[in-house]
């Protein structure tokens, strides 16, 4: 027997199945799944259907007809190992810890951490939640504390959108909010990741535009049935708990 078959690894034995399983969360790139050996993290993988969003990696000099098409799963992983390396496990107060990639039958899956509330069951988007009749202000003490923890820690994001923080609800009533999703800084020179002071402004800069853009929406009355059929993703609301 070849030596090479002798050693390599049996990759039926290993492969994840998703298929046949419902994503609790579809995104624009993305689809989110429970893991199936272990509810206490999730698995992202790529959506490949032809109404995902398309994002093409940055570049000034390839036109982006022709770029490859921009990996989140991939960029996530890079970013949060690097916070990770950099503050320890301090990340997870408010962030997933990453776990790599596991081989599945949709692709690559990357695990990380799924956010539960007290009772178990998923925890909500804020844009869930102020669709389902929250009020910003019931979260506002949960978003300081969030805040303060980008600042103290120099955590680089994209513009802090409302489907992208989950709202952990825990046993004595409080909030806890996470970033699931728009970690890191998409610039195409990282200055701000470079320097502490540019980093700092820039995360000052996401927390303040973040609160009036979340207290707009709410009083827009959130998604909309409207919104649900005329979008190629689920708008940040869970399709199941």
């Amino acid at each position: 027997m070849d030596k090479t078959a002798q050693q390599s690894p049996d990759q039926s034995a290993t492969l994840l199945t998703l298929k046949g399983l419902e994503p609790f969360g579809v995104g624009g790139r993305r689809k989110c799944y429970v893991h199936p050996s272990d509810p206490s993290k999730c698995v992202k993988v790529l959506r490949r259907d032809d109404k995902r969003t398309r994002r093409h990696k940055k570049s000034k000099l390839i036109p982006s007809a022709i770029r490859r098409e921009h990996d989140n799963n991939e960029e996530e992983r890079i970013v949060l190992e690097r916070i990770e390396n950099r503050i320890g496990l301090k990340m997870r107060e408010h962030l997933p810890k990453c776990y790599g990639y596991e081989a599945t039958d949709e692709g690559p899956g990357l695990v990380l951490d799924l956010m539960r509330d007290a009772d178990g069951k998923i925890s909500r988007s804020l844009r869930e939640l102020f669709t389902a009749g929250f009020e910003p202000d019931q979260f506002r003490q949960a978003f300081d504390e969030f805040a303060a923890f980008l600042l103290e820690n120099r955590v680089l994001t994209r513009n802090l959108h409302d489907h992208n923080l989950v709202a952990r609800h825990l046993a004595g009533g409080a909030w806890k909010l996470y970033l699931i999703d728009g970690v890191g800084d998409p610039a195409w020179l990282p200055l701000a990741r470079w320097s502490s002071h540019l980093g700092r402004k820039k995360v000052q800069k996401r927390i303040s535009t973040a609160w009036p853009r979340f207290e707009a929406f709410w009083k827009s009355g959130g998604v909309s049935e409207k919104m649900r059929q005329e979008s190629t993703w689920d708008q940040g609301l869970l399709r199941h708990r």
